[in-house]
């Protein structure tokens, strides 16, 4: 543990002295590269840490501006919800610059445990991790979270590299690490949703809550006996197959006109599944060659399912009207469009299924939406 070296003062801000902490030091690659791995207190970091910030006084810095929104973020995670930041912090000591190491037992090969020290006068850059500091500090100055002085924090410092070397840690760290792929992001929102319901909204916000809620829809699209959609979306972790003709998050995307839609808001998850799966069943019954041959067809490709998925809310304003959400009434309804099949194939097909972009889905949907019965306005 960090001695507490670095104490707040009445004000609030941070008297600077001497850190010394218990460390293990490991050697990689470079042999003159320090790496110590301990764990520090929100206090002991105070005042020490600095960030080399990009800007016209500055153009061989490197870091990002602070965004304001995502401290405030991190200040209402720690204070508010689970408050646990697993990551740790990765500080540079630059040349000539060095820590001091006093080694206790262990070997270069498996880490060394011992005491590290790093005076008063030596900054310590931050290459990674500095919304999550200035966010802590944010907590405890500014939102009063003053418990926050004890908070520990698992760091690495490195020391034995330049300005240079440092830039390119970060560039490294930041460009080739890969994001949490969006399907999987749908699983973890499904899950927390199966979890704590409708909390989630406060929690996630209300678009993250809808879209648990369409990955949850595109489950038993993908699932039910009944379904259009049997076996055709690639789900997360699914090999490519030749029947698939959507990825799950493609679907789930798509999804979200009709989920803003206020009768299926006010459904439940039960009577959102049946209104979509009557309106697809109505589709297939419509046009059922495009189903027989999906791979011919883009009706169940992202460009035809998008704009199906666009036009659903006019679908249910018109059934609304007369209380029927049937499959009967449904088909009926879509059957306005006076298309066949054929208007969908993917060589023969009408100009506009032969594209692809957001702009073409908006453009089949309004293409399609034209040729519905104007809404009935009985009183004006």
């Amino acid at each position: 543990m960090a001695t507490p070296a670095s104490q707040l003062s009445p004000e609030g801000t941070p008297s600077m002295d001497v850190l010394r902490a218990s460390a293990v030091r490991i050697k990689q690659k470079n042999p003159n590269v320090n790496l110590y791995v301990t764990a520090l207190p929100l206090n002991a970091l105070l005042g020490r840490f600095k960030p080399d910030t990009y800007n016209s006084d500055n153009p061989r810095g490197y870091q990002r501006p602070i965004t304001p929104s995502r401290l405030r973020k991190l200040s209402e995670y720690v204070r508010e919800e689970e408050g646990m930041l697993p990551t740790s912090i990765l500080l540079c000591i630059r040349e000539p610059h060095r820590a001091h190491f006093v080694s206790t037992n262990g070997n270069a090969q498996s880490g060394q445990a011992g005491m590290l020290t790093v005076e008063s006068s030596i900054p310590m850059w931050i290459v990674d991790g500095q919304h999550r500091l200035y966010g802590l500090e944010r907590a405890m100055t500014k939102d009063k979270a003053k418990w926050l002085a004890d908070y520990p924090l698992p760091v690495v410092i490195v020391d034995g590299l330049d300005a240079y070397e440092e830039m390119r840690y970060f560039h490294v760290i930041n460009t080739r690490q890969k994001g949490v792929p969006t399907d999987i992001v749908d699983r973890h929102l499904l899950a927390m949703r199966e979890s704590e319901g409708t909390a989630l909204i406060d929690r996630e916000g209300e678009k993250n809550y809808r879209r648990a809620r369409a990955t949850m829809l595109t489950d038993m699209l993908n699932n039910d006996s009944q379904s259009p959609w049997r076996g055709l979306i690639r789900m997360s972790g699914d090999k490519l197959q030749p029947q698939h003709t959507m990825r799950q998050h493609s679907m789930v995307t798509s999804l979200e006109p009709m989920l803003s839609n206020s009768v299926v808001q006010r459904a439940s998850d039960e009577e959102a599944w049946k209104l979509l799966l009557n309106y697809w069943i109505a589709a297939r019954d419509l046009w059922r060659s495009a189903f027989e041959e999906p791979a011919e067809y883009v009706i169940q490709r992202p460009l035809g399912t998008g704009a199906l998925h666009q036009l659903f809310p006019d679908i249910l304003e018109l059934c609304g009207a007369d209380n029927d959400y049937s499959v009967e009434k449904m088909n009926d309804t879509l059957s306005y469009v006076g298309r066949s099949a054929g208007f969908w194939h993917t060589v023969r097909g009408h100009h506009l299924v032969r594209q692809s972009g957001a702009r073409f889905v908006r453009a089949l949907a309004e293409y399609l939406r034209e040729r519905l019965p104007r809404p009935v306005l009985r009183r004006l």
